[in-house]
């Protein structure tokens, strides 16, 4: 009997820890919700890392983790994972008072502090677009920096690898904006242009004088 006690404690232990920590929620939804492919036919479902959430064109779900609130709305999939949510398609919306994380391709977007945060993000049509409701949102791409997008404000970001920052076909490269100036890769690229042209110019300069060209010389 108290091996049983024990094991129904600690279960309900390791269950509200994960609650906790964000690693389960609580699922929810009225119309065509489907979860890990299964539509969802009682009124809420438990919802653990690496579950993947849908809605079709009459559905509307909602998500509950610690702390935050996710109104995913028709024609959306997304991923529930540590920390957040990997939108694949559709739109969401959060309200977080602990950092609920959105992944959109190779864009995380958080609540910019501790506070109660709303936003709203969407992916479709090629553009991921992010709008903050309540208090601002930070928008980070991998190593080329992040920016804010402040509270009643929004960006459009074109849906494509890197963030939407490779050059398009054999076409000029599009002029940087904002943080990405300052970013390491343009540093990088920096370096090598100015170390090209140093080596160029060292080799003219060790040519030799010849009859052709007496006076060369650096």
């Amino acid at each position: 009997m108290i091996c049983k006690l024990t094991s129904v404690f600690l279960i309900l232990l390791l269950t509200c820890t994960a609650f906790a920590q964000g690693d389960t929620g609580v699922l929810s939804g009225t119309g065509s919700v489907y979860l890990n492919g299964a539509q969802l036919t009682t009124a809420s479902l438990a919802v653990a890392n690496g579950d993947v959430i849908q809605t079709k064109d009459a559905g509307v779900a909602n998500l509950n983790v610690a702390g935050s609130t996710v109104t995913i709305e028709s024609n959306t999939i997304v991923r529930f994972q540590s920390g957040g949510l990997a939108l694949d398609r559709g739109s969401i919306s959060v309200a977080s008072g602990r950092s609920l994380a959105v992944f959109a391709r190779d864009f995380k977007i958080t609540p910019a502090s501790g506070s109660w945060t709303e936003f709203y993000v969407s992916r479709a049509s090629g553009v991921i677009q992010v709008l903050a409701r309540t208090n601002n949102v930070t928008i980070n791409c991998g190593t080329n920096g992040s920016s804010t997008v402040k509270q009643g404000q929004q960006i459009s970001r074109e849906d494509a690898a890197n963030c939407g920052l490779m050059a398009k076909g054999a076409g000029a490269t599009p002029a940087a904006k904002g943080p990405i100036l300052d970013s390491a890769w343009a540093r990088d690229a920096g370096l090598v242009t100015g170390g090209a042209l140093l080596l160029w110019v060292l080799t003219k300069c060790e040519d030799p004088v010849s009859p052709s060209s007496p006076t060369a010389h650096c």
